[in-house]
């Protein structure tokens, strides 16, 4: 699911609104202009996953939660492949593999960065945050601190809160295996 096609601005309105937030009140909350909002409701701009994770930490939710239907997954242990979530942007590629259960405490994807473009804007993440290089190099960054380039077979692990970003160089593509725990319940 691309974000540009994903028609995401209607269901972002809809949890706006069942959440009782203006317009105002969310772009303060997310630190992102009134207008950028208005126009990602309707449709007219596609926001970045990082914007886009901005704004649903400002409603109250994430992007396995925003992104999955109900869980009508009968299967208690197994998880196909058919039943996970993709969502992409120009930059990155996520594919959400574990569904939103309240019996799972973590968050596991399967991440693909593509090279370049400009350079992501810094995030912090309202949980740990780890994950493992499976191709290729990425370049982690954590604000303040010299970008740390990391390849097949390295790993990471960012406390809650730390700002930082990940991006490939260019001519360069990799792939990772991250996992966000604990996850909130939404």
């Amino acid at each position: 699911m691309e974000l540009d096609e994903a028609k995401i601005g209607a269901k972002l309105r809809n949890l706006r609104q069942r959440s009782n937030i203006s317009l105002r009140q969310l772009a303060k909350s997310a630190d992102i202009s009134v207008s950028y909002i208005s126009a990602v409701e309707k449709d007219q701009a596609s926001p970045t996953l990082a914007t886009l994770r901005r704004i649903l930490a400002a409603l109250g939710t994430d992007f396995l939660n925003f992104f999955s239907e109900e869980d009508n997954n009968s299967e208690k242990y197994v998880f196909r492949k058919s039943m996970m979530h993709t969502v992409t942007d120009r930059d990155r590629e996520y594919t959400f593999i574990l569904p939103p259960r309240k019996d799972i405490h973590l968050e596991l994807m399967d991440e693909n960065y593509f090279p370049g473009g400009e350079l992501p804007e810094f995030e912090a993440m309202e949980h740990d945050f780890a994950g493992y290089v499976i191709s290729g190099k990425i370049v982690i960054e954590i604000a303040g601190e010299a970008p740390t380039v990391l390849a097949s077979g390295d790993a990471f692990h960012v406390p809650c809160g730390v700002q930082l970003r990940g991006y490939c160089t260019a001519g360069n593509k990799a792939r990772l295996l991250t996992i966000h725990y604990p996850v909130r319940q939404g």
